[in-house]
């Protein structure tokens, strides 16, 4: 030791997790994901006080703003019954020239739910995104993709939150716009790689890619096949396939397709880190299916949460 002094290497400390955790669109079936959430809640009952960044699409930007907004696993599982979904898909109308249904009882339930007129800005333990896609985005002079958070410096701090609701979930032909946004499973219904990169991008200090992990759940997995030879489909087919389910080809495909590409994105990421939790459905749901909900609750508590039980005792604590 030079000069016979000890000579020590100072290491800089090393960056905790940072935990986020996100939810799929998806309609009813976010009846599923109330129930699972409750069930990792009973399981390891400080999860959610641990999460750095919730984020959702459509329903799950519902989940999500309602965890980021420190409400319990039960509130969100009262929120998804039957009562409540049967209100919001009613009354149901001939929807070729108009929206299938009008989004005020949505409105009315979001604004019971989130008491107050909270704005992104008063999320103060938890950061969170939304998703939703802007028809007329004047500043670019184009319709873009938007990702409304609550990070520092963030434009949309002082947004309602029943509005960044309203536009995450208002899915083209079942809601109509919202402040001239749709529905943001028109690009990301798996948000997962959205959180990733708005962690990166706004979080400070900025997190390493491995220092992150990623609990992504999903609104039930439907194996979706189309068997018919669609060489010569046109409008009708794709958009309406009035003859066999799914009923919208195209939706079905923009909604629950980029799905399982964003799920691969991720997992390429995060490895071991990312874990999916989307159980298998019995059968084709669609998103305001509200008779379904009995059964999505059943499949939700039968499902084997062992797995997901594992990565979290050994990646998320």
């Amino acid at each position: 030791m030079p000069g016979g002094k000890l000579q020590l290497e100072l290491k800089e400390p090393a960056m905790a997790r940072y935990r986020i955790m996100t939810f799929d669109g998806g309609g009813v079936r976010g009846a599923l994901m109330a129930i699972l959430v409750k069930r990792l809640v009973d399981r390891f009952p400080n999860l959610l006080d641990q999460v750095d960044l919730f984020a959702g699409t459509s329903t799950g930007s519902v989940v999500a703003l309602t965890l980021a907004s420190g409400l319990t696993a039960d509130t969100l599982v009262n929120f998804y019954s039957i009562e409540n979904l049967r209100s919001v898909f009613s009354p149901a109308r001939f929807r070729l020239f108009r929206p299938k249904y009008g989004n005020a009882n949505f409105k009315s339930l979001l604004e019971s739910h989130f008491p107050g007129s909270p704005r992104l800005g008063d999320l103060k333990k938890h950061k969170l995104l939304a998703t939703s896609f802007k028809l007329d985005e004047r500043w670019q002079h184009d319709w873009s993709p938007v990702f409304s958070h609550n990070f520092p410096g963030s434009h949309h701090l002082e947004d309602l939150v029943v509005d960044v609701a309203l536009r995450s979930a208002a899915a083209p032909t079942f809601f109509p716009s919202h402040q001239g946004h749709v529905d943001g499973g028109m690009m990301a219904n798996n948000p997962s790689t959205a959180a990733i990169a708005l962690a990166m991008g706004h979080h400070q200090p900025r997190p390493a890619l491995e220092d992150i992990c990623l609990l992504s759940v999903g609104t039930g997995l439907t194996p979706t096949m189309i068997s018919l030879n669609t060489q010569g489909w046109g409008v009708v087919q794709w958009m309406l396939n009035p003859f066999r389910s799914p009923a919208a080809p195209l939706l079905n495909i923009l909604f629950e397709g980029v799905v399982e590409a964003d799920t691969m994105m991720s997992g390429y990421l995060l490895r071991s880190r990312y874990c999916r939790l989307n159980p298998p459905l019995p059968r084709q749901t669609a998103l305001d299916d509200w008779k379904a909900i009995e059964e999505l609750i059943q499949t939700a508590n039968d499902y084997d949460l062992q797995p997901t039980f594992d990565w979290i005792a050994s990646h998320w604590i």
